[in-house]
């Protein structure tokens, strides 16, 4: 005879959260993007701006 294991299943949720993508709407989605967009913006403007200060500090 062949060794068994026998389960015993009380409950089966296949619509277990692990699995199941989250989902965001567009617009918040768009929201987000554009927040980041700004902030990206503001911090390449900053480093140009202390670039040139520091270029025209090493000048004189």
């Amino acid at each position: 005879p062949e060794p068994i294991i026998l389960f015993t299943v009380s409950a089966w949720d296949s619509n277990c959260p692990q699995h199941i993508p989250q989902r965001f709407e567009a617009a918040d989605v768009a929201a987000a993007l554009a927040e980041r967009d700004k902030r990206i913006e503001r911090l390449e403007q900053e480093i140009a701006r202390l670039r040139s200060v520091s270029s025209a500090t090493l000048k004189e």
